[in-house]
């Protein structure tokens, strides 16, 4: 009776050790499915995504130090128009027969227009130094090159391979 509870106890551990050999076996092939189903889903989307440009914001905040000189080398032209007035005496002398050298004051009042228009000249260099406090945000687009893709989608391709096909079930 011994021998018979000991066959019926291995009979049992034999069957239990294949159920749960089963169980396993059935968890991984629903691990290996999920895994294959998730990198045909990644390979597709890189696919797409490779196609697309990366589009992000980059923040610059920085003080730019701005430093040079200006040469300026111009003609302004400036036009004058004024009266001028114009209250003096002028003494003069002439020589006058049998009296002889007179003096004379002879007084002016006038007004005398002007309108003219002179050419001033401008040569000179202005130095100019600033610090600018350059803060903004500038959209940046990049393209991803086509051979990071490439070796992506290989090493996606090889992890596929990689997986046991024979242990999936059939139609997965």
């Amino acid at each position: 009776m011994k021998s018979h509870t000991w066959t019926i106890f291995l009979t049992l551990l034999v069957l239990l050790s294949l159920a749960l050999n089963a169980l396993l076996l059935y968890v991984l092939w629903n691990v290996q499915s999920a895994a294959l189903v998730s990198l045909t889903e990644m390979r597709n989307q890189l696919i797409s995504l490779s196609r697309q440009p990366l589009t992000m914001q980059v923040h610059l905040e920085q003080d730019v130090p701005l430093e040079t000189t200006v040469p300026i080398s111009q003609t302004m032209n400036v036009p004058l128009d004024f009266d001028y007035p114009l209250s003096t005496v002028v003494n003069t002398s002439f020589n006058v027969p049998l009296l002889g050298k007179q003096e004379v004051a002879i007084p002016i009042e006038t007004i005398i227009p002007i309108q003219y228009t002179v050419a001033v000249p401008l040569q000179m260099e202005v130095p100019i130094s600033f610090t600018y406090h350059l803060k903004t945000d500038l959209p940046v687009q990049v393209q991803p090159p086509a051979e990071l893709g490439a070796q992506l989608d290989s090493i996606l391709a090889r992890l596929e391979q990689s997986l046991p096909l024979h242990l999936l079930p059939e139609g997965r």
